[in-house]
């Protein structure tokens, strides 16, 4: 990718918009590229963490492994969005691991070459600061719904957040999720086991709400699902 390739990506990102291009240029020129084939650990937890990436293309999984192997997933990261911020920040050691679901490529800001420019742009820090409350957020409303609520609304609800960040919307009103992880990685994100998300998907299929094709999952009917996902159903 050349500089002005990624100079206008670094343009078009929420968190880095505020910068005056001649800053924008210096930060193209140390930033590199990396491309990740699917199933491939980007970073691991308690590793140095000393830089930032944004997907440009694919999709990264978010996750912690147990010593047994079993997995807990936190996040889906998809194009455009960023991930690594917290060691980028604070300097310390990963807080999770990051593999790539699909053939993926990453933009690479190292720690010591993008603080400067946050030390110089308060504005990048508000909007960096708004990312990782996003993430709070969205990490606080998942540990509620699995320590409270049934699997189906906790289930109709992540596919309604995922139809909202990365759903392409199609002329018939329909929404198309292109999910590269298995069920038993959603099942992983939601606390269930791949047998009972299974289960749910196979009666909302059956009952016209859902279409699942290999790699994607279309939401027919948002409104029963968003009853569902509020616990009317």
């Amino acid at each position: 990718m050349q500089e002005e390739e990624k100079a206008a990506l670094l343009r078009n990102h929420l968190l880095l918009q505020h910068l005056r291009d001649w800053d924008l240029k210096r930060l193209a020129m140390v930033a590199r590229t990396e491309e990740r084939q699917a199933g491939e650990i980007i970073v691991e937890k308690d590793a140095p963490g000393g830089s930032m990436f944004v997907v440009i293309t694919g999709q990264v999984l978010i996750f912690n492994r147990s010593l047994d192997g079993r997995e807990i997933v936190f996040n889906l990261i998809g194009p455009e969005e960023v991930f690594g911020e917290i060691s980028v920040l604070d300097g310390k050691p990963r807080t999770a691991s990051a593999k790539a679901l699909q053939a993926t490529r990453l933009l690479v800001l190292e720690r010591r070459h993008l603080l400067p420019f946050l030390q110089e742009a308060p504005q990048v820090c508000i909007e960096l600061l708004a990312v990782l409350c996003e993430r709070l957020r969205r990490t606080t409303t998942q540990l509620e719904d699995n320590t409270f609520m049934e699997l189906r609304p906790r289930l109709a609800r992540k596919l309604s957040d995922f139809a909202e960040h990365y759903g392409e919307q199609r002329p018939d009103g329909s929404t198309r999720i292109a999910l590269a992880f298995s069920q038993t990685q959603l099942g992983a994100m939601l606390g269930a086991s791949r047998e009972s998300v299974n289960r749910c998907l196979s009666e909302w299929v059956k009952a016209g709400w859902i279409a699942q094709e290999q790699g994607s999952i279309t939401l027919l009917d948002r409104d029963s699902l968003d009853d569902v996902g509020a616990g009317d159903a």
